[in-house]
C-alpha cells in the first residue's frame, strides 16, 4: 500500500556523493553525513548541497521522493547508485 506524504512533511536534508565513487550518492538529515555507516563509502562523503525532500519538492537528482522520505524517516539517510532505480535504502 502506498504511503502518502503531505507537503507539510517536507524534510530538510543534504545531498552527498562518495569521494572515491561519484556515482554513489546519499541524502542525509545530518549535514556531515555522520549517520551513514563508513562501509557505505570508506573514503568519505562530500556534501553537494542542502535541499528539502518532500512530495511537492523538486529533487536535484532523478529520484522519486517517496522512497527517499521513507529512508530519511526510518534511518536518517538514503543511499543509492546513480543509474539504478532505488526503491529502498539498501544497495
Amino acid at each position: 500500500m502506498a504511503q502518502d506524504f503531505p507537503d507539510e512533511d517536507a524534510q530538510q536534508a543534504y545531498l552527498f556523493h562518495c569521494a572515491s565513487e561519484p556515482d554513489l550518492r546519499a541524502i542525509s538529515v545530518d549535514p556531515e553525513a555522520g549517520n551513514i555507516a563508513t562501509h557505505q563509502c570508506a573514503t568519505g562523503w562530500v556534501r553537494d548541497q542542502e535541499l528539502r525532500v518532500g512530495v511537492q519538492e523538486a529533487l536535484p537528482v532523478a529520484l522519486s521522493p517517496e522512497p527517499v522520505l521513507r529512508g530519511l524517516r526510518k534511518d536518517g539517510f538514503f543511499v543509492w547508485r546513480e543509474g539504478s532505480n532505488p526503491k529502498s535504502t539498501t544497495q
